[in-house]
């Protein structure tokens, strides 16, 4: 897969973080999951993970983050900037994102991605534009009160892969949650994961 430019990610961020510290807000987060699931599949071997990561977000909808995860066998990074905004009811997202394994470097990727919700429902769509692994992921999320259904699809253009998936998530407090999920590429009977997450503001 395409190198990823860190000078130009980190650029971006950069921008980003100096649009105006005085109207900033900077979150960190924590959390354990008993599986660390990405739309619908485990990339933890079916055992726990831990992640975490830290936000800035301006007022003016511009954000950038880095979120880390322990996921075996490569540990995973995200690096993401995007500007964010709401009119009315609905609400949108742009922004790019990178995936980012320090001890397998051919594994990293980079997506595009898009956000547009109105009320309980919300669209989602991600392109992986790299030479060679260009791939589309396509999710439709209703949420209702403490409780949310996933439903997605995710296709390779070389037809190495493409199947979908459903969650169905509620939330037991404001840091627990519970999700059970299903795909159509595992033989088994779908897989329960608990997360406890914690965030928090640093500014």
């Amino acid at each position: 897969m395409k190198k990823l430019n860190m000078l130009a990610i980190s650029a971006a961020m950069a921008a980003a973080m100096a649009s105006g510290s005085a109207a900033a807000e900077v979150t960190a987060n924590v959390a354990a999951a008993s599986n660390y699931l990405f739309r619908g599949l485990s990339l933890s071997g079916d055992a726990a993970a831990v992640s975490g990561g830290v936000d800035y977000s301006h007022e003016s909808g511009a954000y950038a983050g880095v979120w880390q995860s322990t996921a075996s066998p490569y540990p995973e990074t995200d690096l993401y900037v995007g500007y964010a905004g709401e009119a009315g009811d609905f609400s949108y997202d742009v922004g790019y994102l990178a995936y980012v394994y320090l001890q397998n470097s051919d594994a990293n990727y980079e997506e595009i991605y898009f956000t547009g919700g109105w009320k309980f429902v919300e669209l989602f769509y991600a392109h992986t534009p790299t030479s060679g692994a260009k791939a589309d992921y396509v999710s439709l999320t209703l949420s209702y009160d403490k409780f949310s259904f996933v439903y997605g699809n995710y296709n390779y253009d070389d037809d190495t892969l493409d199947y979908t998936h459903f969650d169905l998530g509620v939330d037991l407090t404001d840091e627990l949650n519970l999700t059970y999920s299903k795909n159509d590429i595992d033989k088994d009977d779908g897989r329960l994961v608990i997360a406890y997450t914690l965030e928090f503001d640093l500014k």
